[in-house]
């Protein structure tokens, strides 16, 4: 059996790439990938700061940690929290408040908000920390005195249950309460919530905490039920450089997270503590509990699935190809319209691929070059890259102060680095399809595709990129917030859309021949099915008996919510999880009657007001997927949909082919 496998040394700042022996690197590309496919090789954009520099707090040299978990660490003025399971960590003056967030419930929210258990500020330190390495699954806070000099740095990390400060120079922390002697242990005890601090090299007197040079200290968290000898005892070294080691084979796509070589705790959701030591107690968090386990490190797999961009069109009926058909020519006849911004423009140029895409599985040739030519000659336009000296609009730009790629023009906040995972998804599947039916494509926009492709996945740090800019390996899903500055950490709302990301960036890797690439995307795209399906649209909320729902619509560091960034609406709710219903959602149909009897549920909820807030064609090809029987009675619906009430990212040509793919 192929595995496929890539290592990355994480926590740092120094991401170090190793192939396993025996096994095939995801980031060494084979010999026949086309050149212009790697970061190395960048199209010359235009260099424009459109971000707020100043405002990301960081060492120099590193690039602004957007869209992490812990970005409102980071950024502004400000004090913001973020989550790191099971700890929320909050920036203040001179320090860091730790706590441990206990759950809350109510019929629209499952919340813990961010406490603030215990204040470690740091004496002589000036304002808020400054990030000097971060990554996807932890950060080091450096704080620093009115000259500039760091003092102490601060180390989190994912999945850890402690803090670790480390003495630049000699230092001294005061605490926000003093600490006590229990059999040997120093111990907070806060409300009910127990804290033990580990000090190697320093010293602890009441709230004051010493540490010379070099020494090193650990605040951590122990789990309700636990014993604070015992847990004390499995703590070990403090967490330093992390691994990372992400692996794909035909049924699976493995995350593999090394935190120590010598061990420490873990707090591990049930599903992932196979083979560890998880007898230290249980935290409980907004997604159920999470197990505290002796262990240095933690493996776990979600099912593979694998791009496509394609419909599965060879068994519908003559009634239904005869209606997509004629859908098909009603599009050939119009001019599309192609948005100028990047998001709602990326979602025009998918529109028209995938009437590309349907056209070419049904073998009609004509129609499909037809749709293909103003598709080709939109993407040539977005991809020409001196295109943002002549224009403001329909161009990308390089960050340098970001370190990435923007779009003009930008939409949601885009220029701060928000949602460039959705809106470059779109312009990923775009250009694989595009490039799909015609090769030569691949010359005119290849270049900065692979830019777009950089930006949201590089697979290591590099001079231009950061590493997987927003993916959490640990949550499994990617942030959408670019600075994050909330107090409940960073959020994702559309998680098909995050979906189509990595589905985008392993077609358009496979359609460059890039084979190490189209691995990291598969890994990318498994582990986020895998949540937006669990986390998302049917999740296992039975542990949440007062949350009245079956889906959760909008998802924070320390926050379920059932709302939404615009709208009140039911429809609006469970649509913006299901846009665009495109041909790699196969992940979200029912896999037996309980989950059929969900669909039908949550999309008869979601219509009584999708007149109005629209998302009624998403509606319908959801339902779909509970089933053939299902399906035969969403095409009856949809046949007779209005035009009016079909979304502008999507065609009833797309709406009618995805449809009927579930009917056969």
């Amino acid at each position: 059996m192929r595995r496929a496998v890539i290592a990355l040394a994480v926590s740092t700042g120094v991401l170090a790439l190793a192939a396993c022996d025996g096994a095939e690197s995801m980031s060494q590309p084979s010999s026949d990938t086309v050149a212009a496919a790697s970061p190395a090789a960048p199209a010359e954009l235009p260099a424009r700061g459109l971000a707020p520099a100043d405002a990301a707090r960081v060492a120099e040299g590193l690039p602004a940690p957007t869209t992490r978990w812990y970005s409102g660490l980071a950024f502004g003025s400000e004090s913001f929290s973020a989550f790191g399971d099971p700890l929320s960590l909050t920036a203040v003056e001179r320090g860091i408040a730790v706590g441990l967030p206990r759950v809350e419930v109510s019929a629209d929210a499952i919340t813990s908000p961010a406490a603030r258990d215990v204040t470690m500020q740091v004496d002589g330190a000036e304002g808020l920390p400054v990030a000097s390495a971060a990554d996807p699954i932890g950060a080091t806070l450096d704080y620093r005195d009115g000259a500039g000099d760091t003092l102490a740095q601060v180390s989190i990390a994912k999945g850890w249950p402690a803090i670790a400060v480390t003495a630049v120079a000699d230092t001294s922390l005061t605490l926000s309460a003093p600490v006590r002697d229990v059999e040997g242990i120093a111990v907070l005890e806060i409300g009910e919530t127990t804290y033990v601090l580990m000090t190697d090299g320093g010293r602890v007197d009441g709230a004051a905490l010493s540490l010379p040079e070099g020494a090193t200290a650990q605040l951590a968290v122990v789990p309700d039920d636990g014993d604070p000898a015992v847990f004390a005892a499995a703590l070990g070294e403090p967490v330093g450089a992390t691994d990372l080691e992400i692996s794909v084979d035909e049924e699976t796509a493995t995350t593999s997270v090394t935190y120590t070589d010598g061990g420490t705790v873990l707090a591990v959701p049930e599903d992932r503590a196979e083979g560890l030591d998880c007898t230290l107690g249980t935290y409980e968090t907004i997604h159920g509990e999470l197990l505290a386990c002796a262990a240095g490190s933690v493996s776990w797999e979600v099912p593979r699935v694998d791009a496509t961009t394609a419909l599965d069109l060879e068994g519908i009926g003559s009634e239904q190809r005869s209606a997509i058909v004629e859908a098909l020519q009603a599009e050939a006849s119009a001019a599309p319209d192609f948005p100028v911004d990047t998001y709602f423009g990326g979602k025009a140029l998918h529109r028209q691929a995938m009437l590309v895409s349907i056209a070419d599985q049904l073998g009609e040739a004509d129609l499909a070059d037809a749709l293909f030519a103003p598709l080709a000659e939109a993407l040539r336009t977005w991809t020409d890259p001196s295109g943002c000296e002549a224009r403001d609009i329909e161009c990308f730009v390089y960050d340098p102060g970001f370190r990435g790629v923007t779009g003009l023009e930008p939409s949601f906040g885009s220029e701060e680095f928000n949602d460039h995972h959705f809106h470059y998804g779109y312009f990923l599947n775009a250009a694989a399809v595009a490039v799909g039916h015609d090769a030569a494509l691949a010359e005119d926009i290849g270049p900065v595709i692979d830019q777009l492709a950089a930006d949201i996945a590089s697979p290591t740090a590099s001079e231009r990129f950061p590493q997987l800019r927003s993916f959490d390996p640990v949550a499994g899903h990617a942030w959408a917030s670019g600075m994050a500055p909330f107090g409940d950490g960073n959020n994702q709302e559309s998680s098909s859309e995050a979906v189509l990301a990595w589905n985008g960036l392993a077609a358009w890797a496979a359609a460059r021949g890039d084979a190490a690439m189209t691995d990291t995307a598969t890994w990318l795209l498994s582990a986020e099915a895998d949540a937006a399906l669990t986390r998302w649209v049917r999740p296992d909320l039975s542990g949440f008996p007062d949350y009245a729902h079956q889906f959760v619509s909008l998802e924070w560091g320390g926050k379920r919510e059932h709302a939404t960034w615009f709208s009140p609406a039911e429809a609006a709710k469970l649509g913006i999880e299901l846009i665009p219903m495109a041909p790699v959602q196969q992940h979200l149909a029912a896999t037996g009657d309980a989950d059929a009897q969900i669909i039908r549920d949550t999309v008869e909820g979601a219509q009584a007001d999708a007149g109005e807030a629209g998302f009624g064609d998403y509606l319908l090809m959801y339902s779909a997927l509970a089933g053939p029987e299902d399906a035969a009675a969403a095409w009856e619906e949809a046949v007779a949909l209005s035009t009016e009430a079909i979304d502008g990212g999507n065609s009833r040509a797309a709406m009618l082919a995805f449809i009927a793919a579930q009917m056969s």
